[in-house]
């Protein structure tokens, strides 16, 4: 089983994945953690590139679709066995970013994700939604996809995709307190495992 959080910087996502990979475990579920981009050494160093440097959209499109194919030889094989693998973003994240956000084509993105994942999506995405003003305030780092304005497009893209696919996008209020968000996730989740 493939479980994603998406949702803009500041939000909630990695706490939460962090919680759920631990509650898992502690149930003796094999699970694993990647976040995205990296998740192995040459994700990481592609990590470091979109994070150092101010680049065209195109590029961060096709760094973060490279990062991608470099975890997805990991992840595969951990989904071909039954294993749970539960991710820090992953396509939803590229469509709101560098769709929603930056403007590149909605569909080239999609055939982009569907060639590098083979077309593998998750079962289960948890959308952590927060208004942007707020995320900004949780953040203890500043990066350079932390825009207001790009934010707000971003988030809205997130709401375009969880309105698209509600079987899959299970939208959850991040405004709330970390306890309350965990609760939503793992009564979502029961009797799945």
């Amino acid at each position: 089983m493939l479980i994603t959080f998406e949702g803009i910087d500041g939000s909630g996502k990695t706490t939460q994945s962090r919680r759920l990979f631990e509650f898992l475990k502690e149930r003796g579920v094999k699970v694993h953690l990647f976040r995205e981009p990296g998740g192995t050494e040459a994700g990481d160093k592609i990590r470091e590139l979109l994070m150092s440097f101010e680049l065209d959209p195109k590029t961060e499109l096709l760094l973060f679709e490279a990062s991608r194919a470099e975890l997805m030889k990991v992840v595969r094989p951990l989904l071909e066995r039954g294993e749970v693998v539960i991710l820090d973003r992953f396509t939803d994240s590229t469509l709101a970013y560098q769709g929603y956000g930056r403007g590149l084509d909605l569909d080239l993105i999609r055939r982009l994700n569907d060639l590098v994942t083979g077309g593998i999506k998750p079962e289960v995405t948890f959308l952590l939604d927060l208004e942007p003003s707020v995320a900004l305030k949780r953040l203890k780092e500043k990066t350079r996809f932390d825009d207001p304005k790009l934010l707000e497009r971003v988030r809205d893209g997130y709401r375009e995709i969880a309105k698209a696919e509600p079987e899959r996008v299970f939208l959850i209020d991040a405004s709330r307190s970390e306890e309350e968000v965990f609760s939503d996730i793992v009564s979502f989740l029961e009797g799945k495992f």
